[in-house]
């Protein structure tokens, strides 16, 4: 029986989903199912798609993701008939530096990731030979932490003589709701990546066939969460973002809500720009002397109004890029919004998916779709993975594997990628 520390979480219907740090004992687990559990493994054929397979008595095939593109060491296995069997995420505690530290935190992932994939082994009730292949975040994100992941993804599959599948985390957050929705999004749709990292609204055309409509010229949305609710003192452990967002949703008192205003910067431009907001608040902050020379509700309506800011560069380039066209002539041409051009039919895109840690934010999800309502487009769904696999997780990476399963590999030579265009895969 698992120990108390690994229930599984009850907002997915997943056979384990955990969020913690894994005691060194777990590695022992795996032995212990070694004995009970043998699996076949399943003969498939070369497919990009993840549910099938070669014959009605063929079972799933079985994929080990490992994710470790920023401070998160996770791993995960997933079926090709969309089960999260296991999904592992140990976290670090950036408090004490302020922040990421690239070295702290490849140090933590070199501790972290053994424990980690023999947890989400045991948790499958699987064992190393249970497993047809290992999926990997090749990048983008910090060097020295994807290169823990990949030597280790290595290490397995050449050890366990299985192919490797190598990983672009932007594009397995992408496709994670052709995972989780019940009626996943059809090519092509749009999707907006928002994390510490990205801030990139692009239009999917296939698994590996991205479009960039507009990115960041500057800093990202979730860069932008963390330096304000560091402004601010807002207390936290794991992530500053949430904590903000926490933050603001504490008011007691929503009569004053525009009573303060930050610009929304690129207005009507196929951009996004956050270093500017970043210091819009700083200024503001320092002109009042300093958050400990401010009240709770001074620094909360500093934190709303932030937020606000911040989420309306998306909901102006959700709706530069869905508003319908309509035909204009003279002087009402000229009113008309400007639009982003996808080359194809803005009435054609039925599905907007949201993924990234910052989908995470309640907030935001309300107001991209009273963005979309708001020109008239009730028509499109609206889709966000679920809250434990918005974060960095492995879940993901494993159902990239298997979309990309004839992408398979022996070739152990491939480095990690820092920086990694997703129009580029």
């Amino acid at each position: 029986m698992s120990s108390p520390l690994h229930r599984p979480l009850s907002a997915l219907p997943r056979r384990s989903m955990l969020k913690q740090r894994i005691p060194p004992s777990t590695r022992h687990q795996a032995r212990r199912f070694q004995q009970r559990h043998s699996l076949a493994q399943a003969a498939y054929t070369s497919s990009a798609s993840p549910s099938s397979s070669s014959s009605s008595a063929s079972k799933p095939r079985i994929i080990l993701g490992i994710e470790s593109s920023c401070d998160d060491s996770c791993a995960s296995v997933v079926t090709s008939d969309k089960r999260i069997l296991s999904s592992i995420v140990t976290r670090q505690d950036h408090s004490h530096t302020h922040g990421i530290h690239p070295l702290v935190a490849a140090l933590n992932h070199h501790s972290n990731i053994p424990t980690t994939i023999a947890s989400a082994l045991a948790h499958a009730n699987l064992t190393h030979t249970d497993i047809d292949a290992v999926a990997v975040t090749q990048g983008p994100g910090m060097n020295s932490s994807l290169g823990v992941g990949l030597t280790a993804a290595k290490t397995l599959a050449a050890l366990l003589d299985k192919p490797i599948i190598y990983v672009h985390h932007m594009q397995a957050h992408a496709l994670t709701p052709l995972l989780t929705e019940q009626i996943p999004p059809r090519f092509p749709f749009l999707t907006l990546l928002v994390s510490g990292g990205h801030t990139l609204l692009v239009l999917a055309r296939g698994v590996s066939e991205f479009q960039i409509l507009a990115t960041t010229t500057d800093d990202s949305i979730g860069d932008a969460f963390d330096k304000v609710a560091r402004d601010l003192a807002i207390p936290w452990a794991h992530a500053p973002g949430a904590a903000l967002e926490s933050f603001c949703a504490q008011s007691s008192d929503a009569a004053q809500p525009d009573a303060l205003s930050f610009p929304v910067p690129q207005k009507g431009k196929t951009s996004f720009s956050y270093s500017g907001l970043k210091s819009a608040v700083t200024r503001h902050v320092q002109h009042q002397g300093g958050p400990s020379a401010m009240t709770d509700e001074q620094r909360r309506q500093v934190a709303q109004a932030f937020q606000a800011a911040a989420c309306a560069q998306l909901e102006d380039k959700l709706a530069m890029a869905l508003r319908p066209t309509t035909a204009t002539t003279g002087a009402a041409s000229r009113r008309v919004p400007p639009r982003i051009d996808m080359g194809v039919d803005p009435l054609s895109i039925k599905s907007v998916v949201c993924s990234g840690g910052v989908a995470a934010n309640a907030f935001l999800r309300t107001r991209l779709r009273t963005a979309l309502d708001g020109i008239d487009r009730r028509d499109v769904q609206l889709s966000f993975p679920p809250l434990a696999l918005c974060t960095d997780n492995a879940a993901m990476i494993a159902f990239a594997g298997h979309l990309l399963w004839h992408q398979r590999t022996n070739d152990y030579t491939r480095n990690s990628r820092a920086k990694w265009s997703v129009e580029d895969i």
